[in-house]
């Protein structure tokens, strides 16, 4: 895949990155390796993690993953969110709940709201800063980390100078590379727009209903490094998108060659449409999808090398998309 630069951060990445929001949670631990040895494979070297992913659980996977070949990961975590502490009967409750959604994938939006609350948000302190990014560089394994994350930021704590000086002096310190943002799109351009230091990459989510992210960015070269999450938007939205794709395979505004590549079936169309649409001429830098099934990753790593849609095309489609279902509201960050 493509190297590029993320801004001005002094990092580069292929354009297509490996959300482990699901590693140890919703995934066990030899599907989760499966999937970590997949995307390595396909060439994908940025991973996104958060000290709150499966417990703490996800980091460690992770970092066993990468050891010996952690000088060509970009690895990005988060703080922000503490899990509550796990007795030793919710190992073999999470992996009831595995199987359970395996065969009814239905029961994921339940299963989610449990989980939700188990988790205390919003919690911006130096203490648990500190004490976050002590326990994530253990469990990766690593002296640094390349972006430290604030995991779910309200606007508020751009006014909280003593946190953002303690994320500096880690920056000094050598233990994270990058300092960053991962937030909703309005909490996110406003960060960008005061320049907050030290904050230099920014997470957010964006789907082919929501590009409002992508689109705030698109006119000029950002020196942040920006990064797309939640790209499909959920089991609903993939729905909603599908059925928009199929419309838009009989519009008849549409020249004929491109609604032919629209309608064909082989289950990659959604993928290339979902990622190009994010990646294309946006100034986002990469996205990263919740990637757990091998074809899926494959299949996405095919959309962002092989595109059937040219960039002309791709912004053809933004807009007919737009002009068919509107904007919707944005996703919540990973």
């Amino acid at each position: 895949m493509e190297i590029v630069d993320l801004g001005a951060t002094g990092l580069r990445s292929p354009q297509l990155g490996f959300g482990c929001a699901s590693l140890m949670g919703r995934t066990g631990r030899k599907d989760s390796l499966r999937a970590l040895g997949a995307a390595w494979d396909e060439g994908i070297r940025f991973f996104d993690t958060a000290s709150s992913y499966g417990y703490g659980e996800s980091e460690a996977l992770l970092g066993g993953f990468l050891r010996g070949r952690r000088h060509e990961a970009v690895i990005a975590t988060k703080f922000g969110i503490l899990a509550a502490p796990q007795p030793a009967w919710k190992g073999a409750a999470k992996s009831v709940a595995r199987t359970a959604f395996k065969l009814a994938p239905s029961l994921l939006r339940l299963l989610q709201k449990g989980a939700a609350q188990q988790f205390e948000h919003n919690q911006f302190t130096i203490p648990v800063l500190q004490q976050s990014i002590e326990q994530s560089l253990t469990r990766l394994g690593v002296d640094c980390v390349d972006i430290l994350f604030l995991h779910a930021a309200p606007a508020s704590v751009l006014e909280q100078h003593d946190l953002l000086d303690a994320m500096g002096r880690l920056v000094e310190a050598g233990k994270v590379r990058v300092a960053g943002l991962s937030g909703t799109p309005e909490v996110v351009e406003l960060a960008v727009r005061q320049a907050t230091p030290p904050l230099k990459a920014m997470q957010f989510p964006c789907n082919v209903f929501d590009l409002s992210a992508a689109t705030a960015f698109a006119s000029s070269p950002s020196a942040h490094a920006l990064v797309a999450n939640h790209p499909f938007g959920g089991v609903a939205r993939v729905e909603q998108c599908r059925a928009v794709l199929q419309a838009l395979a009989s519009d008849p505004e549409l020249d004929a060659d491109l609604r032919g590549r629209l309608g064909d079936d082989d289950g990659s169309v959604l993928a290339d449409v979902v990622l190009n649409s994010i990646l294309s001429q946006t100034g986002i830098h990469v996205v990263i999808p919740a990637m757990t099934r091998v074809e899926h990753i494959r299949l996405n790593v095919r959309a962002v090398t092989q595109s059937r849609f040219t960039a002309g095309e791709i912004g053809k489609i933004r807009q007919a998309l737009k002009k068919s279902q509107g904007a919707g509201p944005a996703s919540a960050a990973a």
